[in-house]
This record gives C-alpha cells, sequence and structure tokens, in this order.
C-alpha cells in the first residue's frame, strides 16, 4: 500500500515586464501601415480552399425507429375501473369479417333511389359553387367600392386638413402683426 501526500506550498514569481511601444502611430496619416496577414487573406491571395476535415462534415442522422411497448393495466384495476376508462383495445383481426367481403348487390328500385340521391347530390353541390362564385364577385365587386370610396375620402380629408392649416396659418400671422 502507498499514501498519497499533497503539498500545499506557496512560491513566489516574478513577472517579468514587457514594454513595446506602438511607433505606427506617430506616422503621418496617408502612410498607413498594415500588420500580418490573416489567413484569410493570405488563402485568398493564393486562391488555396478552406482545408475541410471529413470528420467535421455533417452527416444524415440515422436512428432506429422506438418501438413502445404497449400500455398494460392490471386485470384487477380493469375491473375496478369505470366504463368510460377502462380500455377498448380488440385485436385486430387477420381476415377481414364476412359482412366486409359480402358484395351488396342492390335490386332495381334499389339502384333508382341511389342514383335520383346521387343526381340530388350533384345538383346540390353545383349549386352551392354557382352561390360561392356568386358571392366571390360581390365580395370583389364591394372591395373595389370600398376602395375607390376611400380614396376619395383621402383626397378630402387631406383638402380639409390643409384648408385648417392655411386658417390656422392666417390667424397666427394676424396675432404676430397685432403684437
Amino acid at each position: 500500500m502507498s499514501d498519497i501526500v499533497f503539498l500545499r506550498a506557496w512560491t513566489p514569481v516574478e513577472v517579468p515586464q514587457f514594454y513595446n511601444p506602438l511607433t505606427t502611430a506617430l506616422q503621418p496619416r496617408d502612410k498607413t501601415w498594415t500588420g500580418m496577414k490573416t489567413f484569410r487573406e493570405l488563402r485568398s491571395e493564393h486562391n488555396i480552399p478552406i482545408p475541410v476535415n471529413k470528420d467535421s462534415l455533417y452527416k444524415p442522422i440515422e436512428r432506429k425507429t422506438k418501438k413502445f411497448n404497449p400500455l398494460v393495466i392490471p386485470k384487477k384495476l380493469q375491473a375496478e375501473l369505470p366504463f368510460a376508462s377502462k380500455p377498448k383495445n380488440k385485436p385486430a383481426r387477420k381476415r377481414p369479417d364476412l359482412d366486409a367481403r359480402r358484395a351488396v348487390v342492390m335490386e332495381p328500385e334499389e339502384r333508382k333511389a341511389h342514383a335520383v340521391v346521387q343526381h340530388y347530390k350533384l345538383m346540390h353541390k353545383v349549386k352551392v359553387t354557382k352561390k360561392k362564385a356568386k358571392e366571390q364577385e360581390k365580395r370583389k365587386a364591394y372591395e373595389a367600392e370600398k376602395a375607390k370610396k376611400e380614396v376619395i375620402s383621402k383626397k378630402r380629408n387631406r383638402e380639409e386638413r390643409r384648408e385648417r392649416y392655411r386658417t390656422e396659418d392666417k390667424q397666427k400671422k394676424m396675432k404676430r402683426g397685432q403684437d
């Protein structure tokens, strides 16, 4: 076995003084001093591209899809739960139901009734689209009329303001003349 010993000790360290005067500040303004060039300036002068580290390049993130385990509620707890809170998970059937596979063959009267209903639905749809188009036209006309009225009202307000400012200016001049 060995013992680890930590020795905490302080020792004086002298820091040497450094003096570097900037003599370039004394040069005339037309002579400007330029220091060392930066890497960017050197690369642009010599047309050297920025080095690319392959490890630093971005790659698409590849993650495995997470598979969550289904929620398991104990049987005793399920029995105590109210009906609204009980799980209603029915296992998915491997084969579709017999009702889903059974073909529906309509009788001639049913076929006629179905055709009439489809025809009425089509007529209603056409009517609704026409109504929407008409409303859109009305809205466009209303917006155009509103824009015209707004331009006229802006013009009128501008003229009224001008007239008001003129009368105020005349009154101020009259007061200055009296003083």
